[in-house]
């Protein structure tokens, strides 16, 4: 027979729920008055069989046993409960109303039973007992709630990592990795299991477009990182290469001490390339395709500090065309742009790879070339001279134009490596070099 009281309140999950166990119906009516001011639900049995029943289906937070009982004494049912996954960690207390021994204490301990109150009963003494455990329980519960939130939420965050195109990297505060999600793997090329405990510079190397390592401290100020991340490349395990933007920060204890850090990058290989080509048209002349006078400079400027660093000298040849001015007049600028695209294509083609060729602006163009003497400068000079004295079809009637091309060379060691001189000087010469021209009959 089942007794059940406060059932008005059986609805509440929270609430916990103690189980009587006595044979005896009065001793059921009884305890349930001792406990009337417990905030619990009170189940009561009268049978062994039927506890084990119970138990199979509720969670407890104590069960009271009676352990003289016909049929099934309490050690059977105790034994029974602690075999029993569901109340195996339920706390039982014994009942009883003999004088308990030294041994029968020591088998109620064996059987799964934590302590013992005697009968008749103690109201103070089982309802202290009862408050401590109920207290025990409901910490337990908030524990185990705790507990179930903090997986829940890890799941989430798990799933969400999982789903992101980011890639994200933990560390250690040794600076090594602690875990990755896919698209990091992806990314870098690394296996999870293969990447825990390696340095992050190793599975997360970050280089310049150019190849040198960045050395800069991932988790440097915010300001900081985003520069650097706006020209970060991130070479792969195989070996690839591809631009990244990232961002990093220190993960702190409560004490504001670092435990580990936490990377997030992205793959910003579509605006890398679209950053390049901006660069490039900002840099490239739109009618012959080659560098402006905006990229001239910029390799220059760059030629000029890698030359001296490998103690050799650096040539700048400053060109203008002579009688282009004619093919505008005499057949307008539309065959004075073929001239110019003509042009472009026989001094690219008569360079080394090297070499760097310009339009600079209307018919001057600029070669740059790494030399060790002028002269090697003037030979190159005389193979552009003679490159672009051929005749150009103009492709109007079979017409044919004829220009050359006057030359000035400036040397970088003359000019003391100074960009601004270099130019002028190379200029000055060309001036000089078309006016000596113009003075020898034709």
């Amino acid at each position: 027979m089942i007794t059940s009281f406060g059932s008005e309140l059986a609805e509440q999950i929270a609430r916990p729920k103690i189980l009587i166990v006595d044979d005896i119906h009065a001793n059921l009516i009884a305890m349930r008055k001792l406990l009337r001011g417990i905030d619990a639900e009170i189940m009561a049995v009268d049978s062994g069989n039927e506890a084990l029943s119970l138990a199979l289906d509720h969670q407890f937070a104590l069960i009271l046993l009676d352990v003289q009982m016909p049929d099934m004494d309490g050690f059977e049912v105790a034994t029974f409960l602690r075999d029993n996954p569901v109340s195996a960690e339920t706390p039982i207390v014994f009942l009883t109303a003999s004088n308990t021994d030294e041994f029968s204490q020591l088998k109620g301990y064996m059987s799964g039973a934590i302590d013992y109150v005697g009968k008749p009963i103690n109201e103070r003494i089982l309802l202290s007992k009862v408050a401590i455990f109920l207290e025990l329980y409901q910490h337990k519960q908030r524990l185990v709630s705790a507990l179930t939130e903090v997986h829940r939420q890890r799941q989430i965050l798990q799933a969400t990592f999982d789903s992101v195109a980011d890639g994200v990297i933990a560390t250690d505060n040794a600076g090594r990795v602690a875990w990755m999600n896919p698209s990091a793997q992806r990314m870098t090329g690394w296996d999870v299991a293969e990447a825990i405990g390696k340095v992050l510079d190793e599975v997360f190397p970050l280089v310049t477009a150019g190849g040198t390592p960045l050395n800069d401290a991932l988790f440097d100020e915010p300001s900081k990182a985003s520069d650097a991340a706006s020209q970060a490349m991130l070479r792969t395990r195989s070996g690839g290469r591809f631009a990244v933007t990232r961002s990093a920060s220190m993960v702190r204890d409560t004490a504001g001490k670092a435990f580990g850090g936490v990377i997030v990058f992205h793959d910003a290989s579509d605006a890398y390339a679209r950053q390049l080509a901006l660069i490039g048209r900002a840099e490239t002349d739109p009618l012959t395709g080659l560098l402006n006078r905006a990229g001239f400079n910029k390799r220059l400027q760059a030629l000029l500090h890698g030359a001296r660093d490998r103690n050799t000298d650096l040539a700048l040849l400053f060109g203008d065309l002579d009688r282009f001015k004619q093919v505008n007049d005499l057949h307008g600028h539309a065959a004075g742009d073929v001239v110019l695209k003509e042009i472009a294509v026989r001094l690219s083609n008569c360079v080394r790879d090297e070499d760097i060729v310009a339009r600079w602006a209307g018919d001057e163009f600029a070669v740059l070339m790494l030399c060790e003497n002028p002269s090697i400068a003037q030979q190159m000079a005389r193979r552009l001279a003679e490159t672009v004295a051929g005749p150009i079809d103009i492709g109007k009637n079979d017409l044919r134009a004829t220009v050359g091309i006057s030359i000035g060379i400036s040397m970088a060691s003359a000019a003391d490596w100074n960009q601004q001189v270099l130019l002028e000087r190379a200029d000055s010469l060309l001036y000089e070099t078309k006016a000596a021209r113009k003075r020898v009959p034709t």
